[in-house]
């Protein structure tokens, strides 16, 4: 069996893709699971244990120098080395009219992808010969499931299979096993407080007002230790900042930059991930450890990880916007009020009252708040 999955970005969203490698591997354990992704995010799915071949395209720099020579060099070696194996099936999970391009040049009698009703981009239709819809009220990681399910027509007695739910731990090298070494702490919670976007984010006065509450509801901060995770230059002066207010309260340490694989196996080994709406929080997901998370203009059922151990607030919007997945002034809103203007109190009620509701179901980690 030879599977192609064509899911080339962003970063977030491939992590949501992570459990579709989980079920294909389940499924055929014997399976080659090739993957085309965007050139910028492909170390990332070739730290993925269960990915056996990664096609890298590049397609923002071809966009740039469309007519230089090595634009087309670099276009032909990737048409060639998509053309290389023939595949049982190819599985479109971006519903684009790029991802449909990639599509149609792999060599299948089998491309799968989105139903009319559900797709991004409605020319992707031409590109896949089975095509299926997703329900509504579904989490992401459900949506790209559900097409993989359907097409291999997956309902028992007791509904659709469920994915084997063991960590899988994304490969490091020696230089990364050794980077993650001084953060591999008994009691830590992770802060990881950044998102790409600022309406994203809480104020740093909510984040601090939120760990002091959730570091008092755990018995204190005499044993806890704060880690602050940061992946720009901006949210590096954030977690500083962060990192500054708690110096006498308790231990806390701000982490140097990590790559993706070595920040999942440091989430792997701490109590608690506190994030935002962000690629930290679905990257928590693809461990056990519980999550602590708070939305503004994003639906927290639609992205948080999935499991009664990840916790999550929602922000309320002051002018009535209804959403499904994101807010439509998301980029737009000069406010943030959902998530820059919470009540904290609120927010560690909520969190605590979920926790509770959920203790019985996820007891491997102490995550009380």
């Amino acid at each position: 069996m030879k599977i192609l999955i064509v899911k080339t970005s962003s970063l977030g969203d491939l992590i949501h893709v992570f459990p579709v490698l989980s079920y294909l591997r389940q499924r055929f354990p014997e399976a080659q699971i090739d993957w085309v992704v965007e050139r910028p995010f492909a170390s990332l799915i070739e730290a993925h244990p269960y990915v056996n071949r990664v096609i890298s395209i590049d397609t923002r720099v071809w966009k740039r120098a469309l007519f230089s020579r090595r634009t087309w060099r670099e276009i032909r070696d990737a048409r060639r080395e998509l053309r290389t194996e023939e595949y049982d099936c190819v599985y479109d999970l971006q519903g684009n009219v790029k991802s449909g391009l990639v599509t149609f040049l792999a060599r299948s009698a089998c491309k799968v992808g989105f139903g009319p009703a559900s797709l991004p981009e409605w020319p992707n239709r031409f590109f896949t010969n089975h095509q299926y819809e997703i329900s509504l009220g579904q989490n992401i990681r459900e949506d790209y499931l559900s097409i993989v399910k359907q097409h291999l027509s997956d309902k028992g007695e007791g509904g659709e299979k469920d994915v084997d739910e063991a960590v899988l731990l994304l490969r490091l090298s020696d230089d990364e096993r050794r980077s993650i070494q001084p953060y591999l702490l008994d009691k830590a919670i992770l802060v990881c407080p950044g998102s790409a976007w600022r309406n994203k984010r809480m104020t740093e006065e909510a984040l601090i007002a939120l760990l002091r509450g959730i570091l008092k509801n755990a018995g204190g901060s005499g044993e806890t230790h704060l880690l602050f995770a940061w992946g720009s230059d901006e949210e590096r002066a954030c977690v500083g900042r962060l990192h500054e207010e708690f110096l006498g309260e308790c231990e806390s340490t701000v982490m140097e930059r990590l790559s993706l694989p070595a920040l999942q196996h440091v989430m792997a080994h701490v109590e608690t991930v506190l994030a935002m709406d962000s690629l930290a929080l679905h990257l928590c997901g693809t461990t056990q450890t519980p999550s602590l998370s708070v939305f503004g203009p994003s639906a927290m059922n639609k992205y948080k990880p999935l499991g009664s151990e990840h916790r999550a607030y929602q922000g309320k919007c002051p002018y009535g916007q209804q959403f499904e997945k994101r807010c439509p002034i998301l980029r737009t809103c000069q406010t943030g009020a959902c998530i820059r203007d919470l009540d904290v109190g609120e927010v560690l009620e909520c969190l605590g009252r979920e926790g509770r509701e959920g203790s019985e179901k996820c007891p491997k980690k102490d995550s009380s708040i």
